[in-house]
């Protein structure tokens, strides 16, 4: 009997795989977050979050971070063990990312506030000055291996979507300012899509060769990928459905949970100290409620600015930025251990979309520890100090840095009201309430599925 016929079939049939359109039925899956193997993933996390190996390694994260000279931060204290907690949670999920996702691949929704995933109450996982307009999924592939994404572009898709391999796990490498070395990148402006909006992208160690949306990973070792999902307008917008399945590859081995929680625990003793050295470095060392020029970030992720800010009680930082015509501009508070302040139901962040604009185009924006009653109030939840981060996104060709940031300074309430007198920059108190309950209902909006 030839070999030829039976090998000619499995071709095709990999063929067809990777060229067929995205969803093999006429009704595209809905694909929400909080699926089954979510659910699953965050119960296992929980269980190797209360081993006694993890439990050690959060405690030496929280020693660390009170002898460290940002302990004396304004609120830093009062923040020190949640934002402990954070980056552990972070690490569990990697752990248990590098043991499963090579061998049985999963798109994993991480790196995100407390909140309810289904039933299940599942703590912050935020760090890293986690972005709040951003769905950040992971997994993680095999160099010997074969992989394919298939996802959709629906009408009420994120306003950008970046898939990105890194070198490693952030924080487990060399320092960079973008935490680790990018290997490849995949936008959505470069994404390949049918008239329906059906995509597929293969994952391998080979060159494209005229494959379109390939992204092309070392042949050796696990290569860690990040995708993010851009939401400027929380109540219409929502991840782009996707799923990831092996094709093919050697057989990979596994791993207990009791091994997991040794791998966590290992992980966390580098990535905190890691990021607890990056905000020093690149943050801290910086003067106080000032903000320098942004930088251009790599893999077409537009540009970035970050600072630290310190407020007394009857004072405030006012900042005007210039969105530059951007897809999106981002601003947002974290603690300073670089854990996002309460986004869900309070404004720590506003993009250019929630935020009221000035008559020339530009945007004001106040961070004060209680509400001056401006509209574009960035929210610390009472706390004096912390970082501030900034991202333009989307930007046209030859956007100018040196517009973005148009002033930063400290000034009282009297000098602003009479520098924005106009009456839709301020909110009753029942009109901040309003604002603050329509954030949650939106922030919801985006673990549901489409048609729920």
């Amino acid at each position: 009997m030839s070999w030829r016929g039976p090998l000619t079939a499995i071709l095709s049939a990999l063929m067809a795989l990777v060229t067929a359109p995205a969803w093999a039925n006429d009704a595209p899956p809905d694909i929400s977050l909080v699926n089954p193997h979510q659910i699953d993933r965050e119960r296992l996390a929980q269980r190797i979050m209360r081993q006694p190996e993890m439990r050690q390694a959060v405690r030496r994260v929280e020693a660390a971070y009170a002898a460290d000279p940002a302990a004396a931060i304004p609120g830093a204290r009062a923040t020190l063990k949640r934002s402990a907690s954070a980056i552990a949670l972070a690490a569990v999920y990697y752990a248990i990312g590098l043991a499963a996702d090579p061998g049985s691949p999963q798109l994993f929704w991480c790196c995100k506030a407390a909140q309810k995933a289904g039933r299940l109450a599942v703590g912050g996982s935020g760090y890293g000055i986690d972005n709040p307009d951003n769905i950040y999924r992971m997994t993680h592939v095999d160099g010997a291996s074969r992989y394919i994404i298939r996802g959709q572009f629906r009408p009420d898709r994120a306003v950008q979507l970046h898939l990105e391999v890194r070198d490693a796990i952030p924080g487990t490498t060399a320092m960079t300012a973008e935490g680790g070395v990018q290997l490849a990148t995949l936008r959505d402006d470069e994404i390949v899509a049918d008239a329906n909006g059906d995509f597929t992208i293969t994952i391998d160690s080979d060159p494209a060769k005229g494959r379109v949306n390939h992204l092309q990973v070392p042949a050796e070792g696990t290569h860690h990928i990040v995708i993010r999902d851009l939401l400027t307008d929380w109540s219409k917008q929502r991840p782009i459905p996707m799923t990831i399945d092996r094709l093919g590859g050697p057989t990979l081995p596994t791993k207990s949970e009791a091994e997991i929680a040794h791998s966590a625990a290992a992980l966390l003793d580098q990535i905190a100290p890691f990021w607890l050295d990056y905000d020093n470095r690149f943050i801290f060392s910086r003067p106080v409620n000032t903000l320098v020029q942004p930088r251009v970030r790599p893999g077409g992720r537009g540009m970035a600015a970050s600072g630290h800010f310190a407020v007394r009680d009857d004072e405030m930082l006012a900042i005007t930025i210039d969105p530059l015509g951007g897809a999106s501009l981002g601003v947002q508070l974290t603690d300073p251990w670089g854990v996002a302040y309460d986004y869900i139901r309070r404004t720590s962040s506003l993009n250019s979309h929630q935020a009221r604009h000035n008559s020339d185009g530009t945007i004001t924006l106040v961070i004060a520890r209680r509400d001056p009653g401006f509209v574009n109030w960035l929210d610390p939840s009472g706390h004096a100090g912390g970082i501030l981060t900034l991202r333009w996104q989307g930007l046209p060709s030859g956007a100018d840095p040196a517009r973005a940031i148009r002033s930063v300074e400290v000034i009282d309430l009297a000098a602003l009201r009479k520098r924005h007198p106009d009456p839709a920059l301020w909110l009753t108190p029942a009109e901040r309430r309003a604002q603050r309950a329509d954030r949650a209902q939106t922030h919801a909006h985006r673990t549901t599925a489409p048609n729920d």
